[in-house]
């Protein structure tokens, strides 16, 4: 069979326009495939609040995870903005890496928190203590902490920040309601998976851990917890209340404490951390008369820890 000149023309242009057709299909499935996708979202974000809570102590807890989550955000912010600032290097070192904090503070605000759970009951019986704000339950269940009623008489919301005479140098940082919790929640392992420490309590050694042992710091929880209240407060007042810093040289000899208009300017260092031993003496050794901003709480090794500020 012999196909004419003008058949073959013929075909050679169908073909032609054919081909246009088929791209553009092919392109309008990829558009419409991608059109579709849907990134990763959050599984569960929210610190669960148990119903042993009354009304009152969940809008309590509610606000106090508010100002948790808005610490850990300005963080987040502020590090993004200026990962190598003098604020950063104050309280993590000069050769701290941005990216463990960081992350600290996004699984905080944006992580999934699993089971864990807020309850306001006293099941093992440790708020019986007058010095007791709260505790981690431990090995009776792990992703479970007590909020105990001396809480919700002494917590403050983080709008009075720096009010009230408040020094972050002196002063118990935990006494704001979502500073507090994002200590509690450092203890807890599906928030942090058991990877932040107690290498330094107060904040003369925060400092000098921060000089000497970057790769702690950046784990270390009061490091964290200062940073966080720092920057923030410097959104609410200038110059932000670190505060006077006392000084205590290497024999432990006190020195005269020093203004700080900037936590960078601050210098200290270290006096002994407490044990885990010797928290644990402190807290049975607890007598009504002490002072209730002791802060007593367990840890996840089953250690008792004091605040000491």
């Amino acid at each position: 069979m012999h196909l004419t000149l003008p058949f073959v023309a013929l075909l050679s242009a169908t073909s032609a326009l054919a081909a246009p057709f088929s791209f553009l299909s092919a392109r309008d499935h990829t558009s419409s495939a991608y059109s579709s996708f849907a990134p990763e979202s959050s599984i569960d974000a929210d610190w669960r609040i148990h119903e042993s809570c009354n009304g009152t102590q969940r809008a309590q807890l509610s606000s106090g995870i508010s100002d948790m989550k808005k610490l850990g955000l300005n963080s987040i912010h502020y590090i993004l903005n200026h990962p190598n600032s003098e604020f950063f290097t104050t309280y993590f070192g000069a050769s701290a890496d941005p990216a463990p904090v960081l992350g600290y503070f996004m699984q905080l605000v944006y992580g999934d928190k699993g089971d864990a759970l807020l309850r306001c009951d006293n099941p093992d019986n440790n708020c019986r203590l007058p010095e007791w704000n709260g505790h981690w339950r431990g090995n009776n269940a792990t992703a479970e902490t007590v909020i105990c009623d001396l809480s919700f008489f002494s917590r403050r919301p983080l709008e009075a920040l720096c009010g009230k005479g408040f020094q972050l140098a002196q002063d118990n940082p935990s006494v704001y309601f979502g500073a507090d919790l994002m200590h509690r929640a450092m203890h807890v392992p599906e928030f942090m998976h058991e990877k932040i420490h107690h290498y330094s309590d107060s904040y003369e050694d925060v400092l000098e851990l921060a000089k000497t042992n970057s790769s702690a710091a950046v784990s270390n929880q009061h490091s964290l917890q200062y940073f966080a209240l720092d920057v923030y407060s410097r959104k609410l007042t200038k110059w932000g209340c670190v505060g006077e810093v006392d000084e205590v040289d290497h024999s432990g000899h006190a020195h005269a404490s020093t203004s700080s208009s900037s936590s960078s300017s601050a210098t200290a260092s270290a006096a002994s951390s407490t044990s885990a031993s010797a928290a644990q003496q402190s807290a049975a050794a607890a007598t009504p008369t002490q002072a209730a901003s002791a802060d007593c709480h367990t840890h996840a090794d089953g250690s008792v820890h004091c605040g000491t500020h």
